[in-house]
């Protein structure tokens, strides 16, 4: 009897698919992407802008036995994730097998679980033509990007449209610091005594005149300030308040903060993240080694919750925690950008009984520890809120005016597993203190600092820079940064990103040549586009149309002062940055200043016949040849 086959992308998925589903189904999986653009030619018409798909190299076998399944199966299912990537090799799987979009059912499932597969199972649906095409047009435009920028800045070079945005905004940041001049300022305190307590206070306003962040900036000011504080008689207690606020707890993780958390807690790359997650997500063997699913779908950038995941939680809160514990109401969270649509859930434990603890037997060190994260992460996010009382104390002698504080947590809430940093400020001030207390002078002191240069960015600051901005997607953030490390255009050091030479150039080349398309706000804007398609009211042929229209007068004009057309450039080893006046002395053509992985130098547009090259250090010009 025939059987019902089921496609998805990975063998692990596969298994634990196929423990679910049983012996009446057949699972098998395509190993990733099946279909994309040829590698080595562009592979798109840029009048009618079609892709040239092709097999991908190392598939044609996969491809072949997915055939012969799919001729002796009475159903075919292809359960690919739940993404646009996921809709887009469903749609191309079907394309190698040659089945039309009528001919397969597309099911799609956040967690794999056995009541969400079996749910999927019986409600299947068509492929979504309106997520393929927006995963289309979003591969037609990097590629027309990426493959015409990229011979520009020559051979082991490359130009992406998110990357380059990436890469200049670490430029950019690095140039902030490289032109930061620190600047110096004071703060001035004073140590008070109540009782024989001492606890300092900080001048915050002189005259009625608020000091401004960070400080005082005029030394002879501070000490002036500091001369007549000295031989103040007495500092009187002007107000004390006391305020209880409460500090909810943090949302369950999308990807974009999970990868940060992980780098800031678990020195984690994002690319090590979503690696670990995809093998949670996909299934670990736990009891008798039957593979489980033990997160949802880590590509995601909504933080709902589910009611049946949260009606869970708040059984395991009330029983764990106590009652005083759970939220009066499952809370709400709501998406950063409007257009969350990578998925339907937040990333979440599928079993609320699995603790860490319990796993932990089951999954390598780096599993159980982002595990634990996301476990943790998630239940106090059902958690009530945190309460902090506050306590401030204002004092004033004469003109000057000081203020202390102090803040402790007075009841844990979701802090009981989720901890939280508080400013704690002075804790020693007095509790009896009140309104119109004397404090006697012991001590004042000018604290000097100096200004700051705005910080490097690290990968989570990165990520939530992106994020920030509408750039990029959940499965776009760990590729991007992976490919600015692999050409060599960052480095990182300490987990900060530092730009190579080589990323410095580049950057200044595209921004010259292309500043109204490698930019924030453009790329954001066609990140809106892309989900408009995604949502059927845009049309990705004219989207990318559009583009080609505005990009393409900037490719020709950079094609030009650069003195060669981009067919040639991709040919020659370097790329030409730009022209001088002056002829090679050894054939006599013209000389011209290129980029190669070592920075710039300049070469002999009869390359490769001549290869006289010169050095270029300080406007002068070292023969080498």
């Amino acid at each position: 009897m025939a059987k019902k086959l089921v496609i998805v992308e990975s063998p692990a998925k596969a298994r634990t698919i196929g423990y679910i589903l049983g012996s009446d189904y057949v699972v098998r999986a395509t190993l990733g992407h099946i279909m994309d653009l040829p590698e080595n030619t562009f592979g798109v018409d840029l009048e009618s802008f079609t892709p040239e798909y092709i097999i991908l190299p190392g598939k044609k076998k996969i491809v072949s036995y997915l055939k012969k399944l799919a001729e002796n199966s009475e159903t075919i299912y292809i359960a690919t994730d739940e993404d646009r990537e996921g809709e887009a090799i469903a749609w191309h799987t079907a394309n190698v097998i040659n089945k039309n979009i009528e001919e397969v059912e597309r099911v799609a499932f956040h967690e794999i679980t056995k009541p969400a597969v079996l749910e999927s199972f019986q409600k299947p649906r068509k492929i979504d033509m309106n997520l393929v095409s927006a995963q289309q047009t979003r591969r037609i435009l990097d590629r027309i990007v990426g493959y015409t920028l990229s011979p520009l800045l020559g051979k082991n070079l490359s130009a992406g449209r998110v990357q380059s945005v990436a890469l200049q905004l670490i430029v950019t940041r690095e140039k902030e610091i490289q032109n930061f001049i620190p600047q110096p300022y004071w703060i001035i305190k004073v140590v008070v005594n109540h009782c024989g307590k001492l606890f300092q206070m900080q001048l915050v306003s002189v005259n009625n005149e608020k000091i401004q962040a960070p400080g005082i900036m005029d030394k002879e000011k501070v000490e002036q300030y500091m001369k007549e504080i000295k031989n103040l008689q007495q500092i009187v207690v002007s107000d004390v308040t006391r305020i209880t606020r409460n500090t909810g707890p943090y949302p369950p993780f999308i990807t974009s903060s999970l990868q940060q958390e992980a780098s800031i807690k678990l020195g984690f790359t994002s690319s090590k993240t979503m690696l670990i997650a995809q093998q949670l997500y996909e299934g670990i063997p736990i009891e008798k080694k039957t593979p489980v699913g033990l997160i949802t779908y880590m590509r995601t950038d909504s933080p709902s919750v589910s009611k049946i995941a949260q009606h869970q939680a708040a059984k395991f809160i009330q029983e764990t925690f106590g009652s005083e514990c759970v939220a009066e109401k499952p809370p709400h969270y709501a998406a950063r950008i409007s257009s969350a649509q990578e998925a339907h859930e937040a990333i979440r434990p599928t079993h609320i009984n699995f603790t860490p603890d319990y796993l932990k037997k089951h999954l390598t060190r780096d599993q159980f520890l982002l595990y634990k994260m996301i476990w943790e992460r998630f239940i106090a996010s059902q958690m009530k809120p945190a309460i902090i009382e506050t306590m401030t104390v204002k004092a004033i002698a004469g003109k000057y005016e000081f203020e202390a504080f102090k803040s402790k947590i007075v009841f844990d809430g979701f802090t009981k597993l989720w901890n939280i940093k508080i400013d704690e400020g002075e804790k020693d001030i007095p509790d009896d203190i009140i309104k119109t207390t004397a404090l006697e002078l012991m001590d004042v002191k000018a604290e000097e600092k100096k200004t700051n240069p705005p910080p490097r960015y690290t990968e989570a600051s990165l990520i939530k820079t992106l994020e920030k901005f509408g750039i990029g997607r959940p499965s776009t953030y760990a590729p991007t940064i992976s490919t600015l490390i692999k050409r060599k255009y960052v480095r990182k050091e300490k987990r900060v990103f530092i730009p190579e030479k080589l990323g410095m150039i580049v950057s200044e080349i595209l921004s010259k040549y292309f500043p109204d398309v490698i930019n924030v706000q453009f790329t954001a804007e066609m990140e809106k586009q892309l989900d408009e398609i995604a949502e059927g009211k845009k049309d990705g042929v004219i989207v990318l149309k559009e583009f080609y229209e505005n990009f393409k007068p900037s490719l020709d004009k950079a094609a030009a002062e650069m003195n060669t057309g981009i067919k040639t450039m991709s040919r020659e080893k370097d790329s030409i940055v730009e022209k001088i006046e002056k002829n090679c002395p050894k054939c006599g053509k013209p000389l011209i200043i290129r980029i190669s992985k070592y920075g710039k130098f300049i070469g002999c547009t009869g390359f490769p016949k001549c290869r006289y090259t010169e050095k270029i250090k300080n406007n002068d010009y070292h023969s080498s040849h």
